[in-house]
């Protein structure tokens, strides 16, 4: 793989992933609160974010063979 496509992959991966994170601290809280509407939006989120870094993941591996980074586990 090429150092600046390793490069791009590690930015995309960093950024999608800090996202991640705060989507899931917020999935939390809001199974804390009782706010219906909120839990059901911070998991659309979650699962948009997780969707958009396996869409990249796919394409990556369509173009070049090989996924950009290992399949995460989901929990």
């Amino acid at each position: 793989m090429s150092e600046n496509r390793q490069k791009m992959n590690k930015t995309y991966q960093r950024i999608l992933s800090g996202l991640l994170l705060n989507a899931e601290r917020d999935v939390r809280l809001a199974r804390a609160g009782t706010d219906e509407a909120a839990r059901a939006k911070a998991n659309v989120r979650l699962e948009t974010l997780r969707a958009a870094l396996e869409i990249y993941a796919a394409s990556h591996k369509l173009a070049y063979g090989e996924r950009p980074w290992p399949r995460e586990e989901r929990t």
